[in-house]
């Protein structure tokens, strides 16, 4: 798929006239062709044996899909007429992930699709895509050191398989028997933390906090949405790396709303799970305990353990050295 994003990004970021046509064919992906509408969007085209009369499209966040039961192409000198289903960007904030959907079109649709297999699978995505709206200044936070996490590792493609944040587990990643949970936090050594991820969180297996202090920086270009973009170019399959994504609290369609920036105060820390605070006895009946703690520096990993950590996880150390 990464080809065929490539291919979409570079089709797309040409500005070329409409020339009258309803849809200006840029460039072919198989039977698929990345074009731009009459509105100058960069628009998807799906040609088709026959659209139903009264087919009804779909509407996303940012795109819409409409059939079209006879359209006039025109590609590369040549002319016809034919059916079509047809994807239209409306929003350039989503361009990236809009790219993504068409790929998926591209590598899921066969030689006879239907105007059903294209709705099928754009239904798909508007559910990836639809908004959930703002999210808290905690939740947007602890989303970003997850992604930064994965961003950061040389093998996204393990780390994303690795990664137990959507699954709402006990620990954010699980890779080749030892588990890290990411903690972001304002303040340097303090977190929020439930009983269930300090006590065996990963069950007889090794298991780590990882420290990172931030303050929200209007210089830093990493937020929520960088970070996934990063992410989902590197990926070898866009469509899980965005299903996961989505399921940890990101849309597309939110993307406005995750615009706070952050920057590293210092290296991440990382701790034994077993040596953070936790509450040893609670009343009967009491579950789910969420309280505050103050991470001991003393009990931190030094140098060496640190680095085999982030090469455990990470395929290299800390700071990009391999």
């Amino acid at each position: 798929m990464g080809d065929v994003l490539d291919r979409l990004r570079a089709t797309w970021a040409i500005d070329r006239p409409n020339g009258g046509h309803d849809f200006t064919l840029l460039s072919s992906f198989g039977r698929c062709y990345a074009s731009r509408n009459r509105r100058g969007e960069p628009a998807f085209v799906v040609p088709l044996a026959m659209v139903p009369p009264g087919a009804v499209g779909r509407a996303g966040a940012g795109f819409e899909l409409t059939g079209h039961p006879s359209l006039q192409f025109q590609y590369e000198g040549r002319s016809w007429e034919g059916a079509a289903a047809a994807l239209s960007l409306r929003d350039m904030d989503v361009v990236e992930s809009f790219a993504v959907l068409a790929a998926d079109v591209v590598q899921r649709l066969g030689e006879d699709a239907t105007w059903a297999d294209v709705v099928g699978i754009v239904s798909e995505w508007q559910e990836l895509f639809a908004p959930r709206g703002k999210p808290t200044a905690e939740a947007e936070l602890g989303l970003w050191g997850e992604l930064w996490f994965i961003a950061e590792s040389l093998d996204v493609d393990a780390t994303l398989l690795g990664w137990r944040g959507p699954d709402r587990d006990a620990t954010d990643f699980f890779l080749n028997g030892r588990s890290v949970e990411v903690k972001a936090s304002r303040a340097n050594r303090v977190h929020r933390v439930s009983q269930t991820q300090v006590s065996r969180p990963a069950g007889d297996h090794p298991a780590w906090f990882l420290s990172l202090w931030m303050k929200a920086d209007p210089a830093s270009e990493l937020t929520v949405p960088s970070l996934a973009d990063s992410i989902l170019a590197r990926a070898s399959d866009q469509r899980d790396a965005w299903t996961r994504i989505s399921q940890a609290g990101y849309r597309s369609g939110d993307r406005r709303h995750y615009s706070a920036s952050y920057a590293l105060m210092q290296a991440p820390e990382w701790y034994p799970a077993s040596t953070i605070p936790r509450v040893h006895s609670a009343d009967a009946g009491v579950s789910d305990l969420r309280y505050r703690v103050e991470l001991d520096e003393s009990r931190r990993e030094g140098e060496e353990g640190s680095s085999a950590l982030w090469c455990h996880f990470h395929g290299r150390d800390y700071g990009g050295q391999k």
